[in-house]
């Protein structure tokens, strides 16, 4: 019995790590040690070049090479279930997106990075490396601390932390401003959702013909991109999805602490409808950029003790929109966002719940706590 035990348990360790592609380990090393480099010397390299033509030969390189290799597609299998993505789909959408939320320098750095794949030795090894570094560090940490957890031109001094430096910090409870997120964000709109003018239950100046619901404060940007615990894992990943979000984005922050110190600031929250939020955190829908001017409407409302005005609410960041709608386009477009899905069904709890899971390496340990409990049974 001992011995068939063991083989079980092998046989789910195979199973995980080579019948799956879902171990990042061996690409997030390739893309920090080998083609992170090679990016950011192409940048210099490239940086007359006009951004056009460098996107061009990137789209090039994933249509007429990526796309048709077997490496180019990403699977998980679990049981009868086989599900898969398109890393060539996922390359192609962020060339596609990467306008919105990161400008030139955003398209640059998506250029960049396939086109410093075709230098290395393994091309395709490497192009699949960078996929994969994109799909479970990028888009699985926006996709699943929004829809399920619950949640640019280099800076001069842009700085990595070191663990020592931030992890007691990061790790630290809920933040005075988070306390106050929902009420400032619900001051600066009016107590109103302005989709629909629905009211809040809380407005002090409530209209009788107006619907009254709660409404809720959501975050443009998830507070769990910038969280994760002690472990050296986590905290590697945690600095590997912001060094391409700075890439990636024009993210005005320095590195993963202030990022942190800002994420409750009223200026990264909205007003949602319950329906209307869920959509929005799990990236279904997205805000564009209109004519309407979002206005603060804190001193409609002075202090009912003083009379006197209130300090004024930074408005929602258009940056910040412009994230989530990249992020949104990439999902979307290239079918990450229904693999992520189907992937995170597959391990729902009794009660439905998917497991909320902050980084790609604590779905793995969930996957792997699964295949040990199976193995025993």
């Amino acid at each position: 019995m001992s011995h068939n035990r063991n083989d079980s348990l092998q046989s789910n360790a195979s199973t995980l790590s080579t019948l799956t592609s879902c171990s990042s380990e061996s690409s997030v090393e390739l893309y920090e040690e080998k083609l992170k480099p090679s990016i950011d010397a192409l940048k210099l390299e490239e940086s007359d070049a006009p951004i056009q033509e460098l996107a061009d030969k990137a789209e090039t390189i994933i249509k007429e090479k990526f796309a048709s290799h077997p490496s180019s597609i990403y699977k998980y299998k679990k049981d009868f279930k086989e599900i898969s993505v398109g890393l060539d789909k996922i390359m192609l959408a962020m060339l596609a997106c990467a306008d919105e939320g990161g400008g030139e320098s955003g398209k640059r750095y998506v250029a960049c990075a396939i086109l410093a794949c075709s230098k290395q030795k393994d091309k395709m090894e490497a192009l699949q490396a960078l996929g994969t570094t994109w799909l479970t560090h990028l888009l699985f940490v926006f996709k699943t601390t929004r829809g399920h957890g619950n949640q640019p031109n280099e800076t001069p001094g842009m700085a990595t932390p070191t663990i020592d430096e931030t992890t007691t910090h990061l790790r630290e409870g809920v933040s005075n401003r988070a306390k106050s997120f929902r009420s400032d964000v619900l001051l600066r709109d009016g107590y109103t959702y302005v989709l629909t003018g629905f009211e809040d239950e809380s407005h002090p100046q409530s209209s009788y013909d107006t619907p009254r619901v709660r409404l809720n404060g959501a975050h443009i940007l998830s507070r769990a991109i910038c969280q994760f615990d002690d472990s050296k894992s986590q905290y590697n990943s945690a600095v590997t999805t912001f060094d391409i979000l700075v890439n990636f984005t024009r993210i005005p922050v320095k590195n993963l602490e202030e990022l942190h110190e800002r994420i409750d600031d009223a200026d990264n929250g909205i007003i949602l409808e319950h329906n209307a939020q869920d959509g929005f955190d799990n990236f279904e829908w997205c805000m564009k950029q209109t004519e309407t001017e979002h206005v603060d409407r804190s001193n409609d409302f002075p202090s009912s003790s003083t009379r006197k005005r209130n300090r004024s609410i930074d408005l929602p960041n258009p940056l910040y929109i412009h994230i989530h709608a990249t992020i949104a386009g990439v999902l979307n477009m290239s079918g990450a966002g229904k693999f992520f899905d189907e992937l995170l069904y597959m391990y729902k709890d009794d009660e439905g719940n998917v497991p909320p899971v902050r980084s790609w390496p604590e779905l793995e340990d969930v996957m792997e706590k699964q295949l040990l409990k199976e193995s025993i049974k």
